[in-house]
């Protein structure tokens, strides 16, 4: 297929200093804050490595503010380093620090800055005009030659450091990007049915908004939901109590939302019919009326038998989010029991997303599933049929590059 946007197939860039906006946005435990998964980081190797005649300075975010996982970036450039690459970090975005850096990097070398989002203007979302003008562009694209873009996680999310860069540089896809949308082009293409969601994980309000752009582009046949969302729409068919998902940002507005959902889309929802709960330290499996009030961390045996089976009769599948809490080993038997599924179907399976496809691939289910997404939202967002922000970026950049 014909991109509407440039790669790398399409400048010249030996020699050249290239800013290079990348998702190396990882799993980090809570208690140690260390990495526990970097796949998003070995994802951009090939970028990098067909840079190695370049100068390459990497932009990247982890987390947000606030959050557990909000740490600096020293750990993805080690990680770097024991990959192969002539790499260093320093702890500075766009100061005197980084400049400096910047401008004394030679060809071969990656020199990572410090997470963008510890920069407040980062995190503003806007249209490329506005963003273009905080000051992590205007300080930064002076210094460069060139902006690839290979962060296909964070291409649903008109900030500063995704799209601001390509007001002013020239920008192409890099080699992550090109194939991400390649291969979920192909899926989003597909005139196969029954095309079958699974939703899952704890991002209801980005996940809820987006179902309702799924549903209404009658997008999929079935919709498979476990997880923090699952309880919500269990919540709002009256299956279980309100205190299993009252601390959803938005609670009110969202059960609402979903009590909505259930009542248009009859039939194409499905919801968990049975529980995993932890009690005394141990895995329950009950049905809602038993589980007394105990934590609910994963989908029960009857609804795994239903997913599943729904899982084997599809044409396609895409799956987004775990089924539960599965940071804790008794509660992962959902989220395995779905991937298994995806794995022994005959049909075109895609994970998006960072936890479900780093549990993909510690099952040895990469080979087995048609394409593994490094994102989740943006995978999503992408399946609506939406133009994604950095693709409508990167064309109006094409454009001013012919």
């Amino acid at each position: 297929m014909k991109l509407p946007f440039k790669t790398l197939d399409d400048v010249e860039y030996e020699g050249k200093r290239i800013l290079v906006r990348v998702d190396m946005n990882c799993s980090v435990d809570p208690d140690t804050k260390k990495i526990t998964d970097a796949s998003r980081i070995k994802a951009v190797t090939s970028t990098l490595e067909e840079l190695e005649k370049s100068k390459v300075v990497l932009m990247a975010h982890q987390g947000r503010p606030g959050s557990d996982d909000f740490i600096s970036l020293e750990q993805h450039t080690r990680i770097l380093g024991n990959l192969g690459f002539n790499v260093r970090f320093v702890d500075d975005i766009f100061g005197d620090a980084a400049k400096e850096a910047i401008q004394k990097i030679e060809i071969g070398q990656i020199l990572v800055l410090q997470n963008v989002r510890m920069f407040e203007g980062e995190m503003k979302k806007a249209s490329v005009e506005e963003v273009s003008q905080e000051p992590i562009v205007q300080e930064l694209y002076p210094l460069f030659d060139l902006f690839v873009n290979d962060a296909f996680g964070a291409a649903h999310r008109s900030q500063a450091s995704v799209v601001g860069f390509t007001a002013y540089l020239p920008s192409v896809a890099g080699r992550l990007m090109e194939e991400e949308i390649r291969r979920l082009s192909e899926v989003l293409s597909s005139k196969k049915h029954p095309w079958i969601l699974v939703l899952g994980g704890s991002k209801v309000p980005d996940k809820l908004k987006i179902l309702k752009k799924l549903l209404e582009a009658k997008r999929t046949d079935s919709v498979l939901i476990g997880g923090l969302i699952g309880n919500l729409f269990l919540v709002a068919a009256g299956k279980i109590s309100e205190s299993y998902a009252e601390p959803i940002k938005d609670y009110d507005s969202l059960l609402e939302t979903a009590r909505s959902l259930l009542s248009e889309y009859q039939g194409l929802l499905h919801i968990p019919i049975d529980a995993a709960v932890q009690r005394n330290g141990d895995r329950v499996e009950c049905a809602f009326d038993e589980m007394e009030g105990d934590p609910f961390y994963d989908i029960g045996p009857r609804t795994i038998e239903l997913f599943t089976e729904a899982i084997s009769d599809a044409k396609v599948v895409f799956a987004n989010g775990p089924m539960g809490f599965f940071e804790k080993k008794q509660f992962t038997s959902g989220t395995t029991a779905i991937l298994r599924a995806m794995a022994e179907c005959d049909c075109t399976t895609v994970v998006g997303g960072g936890h479900l496809g780093a549990m993909a691939e510690s099952m040895d289910l990469a080979d087995a599933i048609t394409h593994i997404s490094t994102g989740g939202g943006a995978a999503m967002d992408f399946m609506t049929g939406k133009k994604l922000p950095v693709i409508e970026a990167l064309e109006t950049a094409a454009k001013r590059m012919d």
